[in-house]
């Protein structure tokens, strides 16, 4: 399992459509990962239901854990969706 953590930098902080991106980006990978926040509970990284549920607003901490053979490579890839705000 590798773990890292993100800011959530954009205005609106995690909404469906940076919530979409991230499940995109991590369908593309074999990895199961998993977004959590400081009093909230894991969110799957495929489920939108479960990544908006995390009510993550801009400058909020996640951490994300991945398991799998590509963990690393889909942790590095979310990083980049989050630095960039999703280019949104």
């Amino acid at each position: 399992m590798t773990t890292r953590e993100v800011v959530v930098r954009c205005e609106q902080g995690l909404h469906l459509r940076l919530a979409s991106k991230v499940a995109r980006v991590v369908r593309d990978h074999q990895a199961v990962v998993h977004l959590s926040c400081e009093g909230c509970t894991k969110a799957n990284g495929c489920s939108l239901l479960e990544l908006i549920s995390l009510g993550a607003s801009e400058g909020t901490h996640l951490n994300m854990e991945a398991t799998g053979p590509d963990e690393a490579n889909v942790l590095a890839a979310l990083a980049n969706v989050f630095e960039q705000g999703a280019g949104i």
